[in-house]
């Protein structure tokens, strides 16, 4: 996957990249299914961009339970957020859920590549930001009590992201119903609901607005 499509690098052409990135110090390391990229255990020292694969963001909690809180593809940033942070550790477990290369930058060599182009910086803080914005509508998600409500408003969300009625999911129906607190049976069980009432129709990881408004109205 070539890095003029990941958000940081989107105004360069590869030439530029190309000479940018040697100008300072960077590793790409590949990950098999289930590996561990970063770790609570580990200091937050690395921004990674996401070259080939899928990774997975997770809470696990000391009981064993593992919640996904978000699910990065290629050209994504991951840990962009934790890098400058006011912490030693990073927040959340980020695992390959398939086989992945990641391209590695630590932070020092991040700056460095801020001085080569201000652009870069800008971009990262936009990524950054976004992030930001994406946790504050997962708080609001998590406060619906009402999972109707809590699916309805994901569902505006996505549309309005994706532009479309059409919403493709980027992760399973299992990772969807963790992000919004509620089981995967009471998952399927509401929108099939929402299906018989004819505000949506689904088919796999395809889900269709079919009434705006009464998804609103929800």
């Amino acid at each position: 996957m070539l890095l003029n499509h990941c958000k940081l690098f989107n105004h360069l052409s590869i030439n530029e990249i190309s000479e940018l990135l040697s100008q300072i110090t960077y590793s790409v390391k590949p990950y098999k299914k289930n590996e561990v990229i970063f770790s609570p255990h580990q200091a937050t020292n690395n921004l990674g961009i996401i070259l080939t694969g899928v990774v997975d963001v997770q809470k696990i909690f000391a009981s064993g339970k593992a919640i996904t809180v978000n699910r990065r593809f290629h050209t994504e940033l991951i840990a962009d957020a934790s890098l400058f942070a006011n912490i030693e550790h990073y927040p959340s477990t980020i695992s390959a859920c398939e086989n992945s290369q990641i391209l590695l930058i630590n932070k020092s060599n991040l700056l460095k590549l801020f001085s080569l182009d201000e652009m870069i910086m800008i971009n990262f803080l936009e990524c950054v930001s976004n992030r930001v914005l994406g946790l504050n509508n997962t708080i609001e998600i998590l406060s619906i009590s009402s999972v109707v409500a809590k699916i309805a408003y994901f569902l505006i969300l996505e549309q309005k992201k994706q532009r479309s009625d059409i919403i493709t999911l980027k992760f399973s129906k299992k990772s969807l119903a963790e992000h919004i607190n509620v089981s995967r049976p009471t998952l399927s069980r509401e929108l099939q609901k929402m299906q018989q009432m004819g505000i949506i129709s689904f088919e796999k990881r395809t889900i269709k607005i079919l009434d705006m408004e009464k998804l609103e109205k929800l």
